[in-house]
């Protein structure tokens, strides 16, 4: 009986170990190399350990941000072996031992993709292993869900990757969290599964076409149709996170947030969530506090124009504009009476007519 020939799977261990593939395992469904020994791939150990949170993002949903989280698969990570032995999922997602809804083999860089695209969108999965396998499977027909750019896709040329747009290599997968411009150099943002401690990382963007990673060549970018790449307002990270709690959106590092709303982070760089538009501008506190609406200023107590007036009445708004000014002696007091009864005579009539009246008790107190 002639020799087996080398699988797959025992290529890209070889071809790791000298530094050509990074080691990230695909989907169970198409992978009959999952179980094959990889002694020659190199092994990375995260302080989360298997399972662990390595960090989180937010992403377009279907219905605005939503957060996706990527775990850990250390002491395996890098690698095409499980730290989970958790079986692999098909069509449908398994529990994994973290208690969490694993879309593939857990934790590789393809199951990160499949959780997003069928976990959040309700889009088909994508059963194919990360390299040109997976840009060729979502480019066929079978999946009009998906458009590709680059290899077995449309030309990348007038086109761009958007936040929750999936970046392929020759053996890797990672997901945007930023839009780029075409024909416009700058930098992607990544969240991904299975290459880094912390879950995230950056690469080169030309104007054209994103850039090698861990050693690997770009072969394509997979576009879900119903994503219009909008990631709403989003928590700050690095520096500018403060733990969980109530944040302005004109906090530095929140991002596509309103300066007078006052969010909810529970994550950094994760989405935030509106609690309430300030009328009166929020209120920055010191780090560690949470944030605030700011209270709106309370006008001043002091005496004014007598309330009982009506805010449209000027004072003798009913004497004719070229009557004479009157002279300082009273009104006699049977017209004040009268004006004062009827509403009509300004406020300063009524008081001099009360005082008239004062003066008059008293001078006939004096009599007596």
């Amino acid at each position: 009986m002639p020799s087996r020939p080398p699988t797959l799977g025992a290529i890209a261990g070889l071809l790791a170990a000298v530094g050509f593939l990074s080691g990230c395992g695909g989907d169970q469904e198409t992978a009959d190399f999952e179980n094959e020994p990889r002694l020659l791939q190199q092994a990375y150990t995260c302080a989360v350990g298997c399972g662990g949170a390595l960090g989180s993002a937010a992403l377009p949903g279907p219905h605005g941000a939503v957060t996706l989280t990527a775990w850990s698969n250390s002491p395996q990570l890098g690698t095409d072996y499980d730290c989970d032995p958790t079986r692999c999922a098909g069509s449908s997602p398994v529990t994994a031992q973290n208690g969490y809804l694993s879309y593939g083999c857990p934790w590789q860089c393809v199951e990160l993709v499949n959780r997003y695209f069928q976990g959040t969108w309700g889009a088909p999965k994508i059963a194919a292993n990360a390299g040109a396998g997976f840009c060729q499977f979502a480019a066929s027909s079978s999946l009009p869900q998906y458009w590709v750019y680059g290899q077995y896709g449309a030309s990348t040329s007038g086109h761009a990757p958007m936040a929750g747009d999936v970046l392929v290599w020759s053996s890797h997968v990672a997901i945007a969290t930023n839009s780029v411009s075409a024909g416009a150099a700058g930098t992607i943002d990544l969240i991904e599964e299975n290459a880094t401690c912390s879950g995230a990382d950056t690469v080169s963007w030309n104007g054209s076409m994103f850039g090698a990673k861990y050693g690997l060549s770009a072969l394509c970018w997979v576009h879900l149709m119903a994503n219009t790449g909008a990631t709403g307002p989003t928590c700050p990270t690095g520096g500018n996170w403060h733990l969980a709690g109530k944040y302005c959106g004109s906090e530095p590092g929140m991002q596509h947030a309103d300066g007078n709303t006052l969010y909810s982070c529970s994550a950094a760089g994760g989405a935030a969530s509106v609690v309430q538009v300030c009328s009166a501008g929020c209120q920055q506190m010191p780090a560690g506090q949470d944030d605030r609406c700011a209270s709106p200023q309370v006008a001043d107590a002091g005496v004014g124009i007598d309330a009982g007036v009506d805010a449209g009445t000027q004072p003798d708004a009913g004497a004719d504009a070229g009557t004479p000014a009157a002279s300082n002696d009273p009104p006699p007091p049977a017209a004040l009476s009268a004006g004062c009864t009827s509403g009509g005579a300004a406020w300063t009539s009524c008081i001099a007519l009360v005082g008239l009246s004062v003066s008059r008790r008293r001078q006939r107190r004096c009599a007596r």
